[in-house]
């Protein structure tokens, strides 16, 4: 019965969107999915936010993300942290730190959170989920399309995520993680 009404909800967003293009021109809604669609790679700076139910983390971090899941995640501030990244080059994660005597830490286990705070990661999820929603927002001062998606796998710290997307230049500018309780638990800012 959900999967009936929700076809019924995209039939009818569809069509509404539809009526209120002119013909011929391509929906806002059509333009994002097919930029975040034909997304092959990305490389961005941003601030991460990091809450763990306590307290926050704040990083100036660098992305850099493939469609065949291998990433880099590196993050430039604070100091103590600088140099530290992530990398996985698609059969193991790595981590480095300059800061100890073994830099490298080899087969870091996967970790979902870790995963999903990549535009890569929230696209093959909003793609693939059954459950996404759509609405217009702000962010700064620009105007927004937020698009929605479950995380598969059930975790209760990595369920929901959305993504901003600015409605002119049609590219991302927040992410957000929920917990299964709808808490905020990453938010990524991009510049």
């Amino acid at each position: 019965m959900k999967r009936f009404i929700w076809v019924l909800l995209c039939i009818f967003t569809c069509v509404f969107l539809s009526a209120c293009t002119k013909d011929g021109e391509t929906s806002l809604q059509e333009k994002i999915n097919t930029a975040l669609k034909n997304m092959t790679s990305y490389e961005a700076e941003g601030n991460l936010i990091r809450f763990d139910g306590k307290e926050k983390t704040e990083y100036t971090v660098k992305q850099y993300w493939q469609n065949d899941g291998k990433y880099r995640l590196e993050i430039l501030f604070p100091d103590k942290f600088k140099g530290n990244y992530t990398v996985y080059n698609g059969s193991e994660v790595c981590q480095y730190n300059p800061s100890v005597k073994d830099s490298i830490i080899r087969n870091v286990p996967q970790n979902t959170a870790r995963n999903q705070i990549f535009v890569g990661e929230f696209v093959r999820n909003y793609f693939n989920s059954e459950n996404v929603s759509c609405a217009v927002g702000n962010f700064d001062e620009s105007t927004c399309t937020v698009i929605e998606a479950v995380i598969p796998g059930g975790n209760k710290y990595s369920a929901t995520e959305k993504l901003w997307v600015d409605n002119e230049s049609i590219e991302p500018v927040k992410l957000v993680l929920y917990d299964s309780e709808g808490n905020e638990r990453y938010i990524t800012e991009f510049d």
